[in-house]
């Protein structure tokens, strides 16, 4: 399953926001209110981007897994 804009920015957030500024190892619930708060702020051109990105990333997985059908 291709990832969506927002699974793409916390990938590229999480990375970058893992250690805390005193060198410490942030719990991945913090991290996800961090990130998503974030998320929410980010501006509208911003946001285009990572959309832009993540409709690469769903043309690609179309073009490797031409039959694939989401079944949950």
């Amino acid at each position: 399953r291709p990832p969506n804009a927002f699974m793409l920015f916390r990938s590229y957030s999480s990375k970058i926001l893992a250690v805390d500024a005193d060198g410490k190892k942030r719990r991945q619930l913090e991290l996800n209110n961090i990130i998503s708060q974030q998320w929410r702020a980010l501006p509208l051109d911003e946001r285009a981007r990572w959309d832009s990105l993540a409709a690469e990333k769903k043309m690609e997985h179309r073009a490797r897994y031409p039959n694939y059908k989401y079944r949950p």
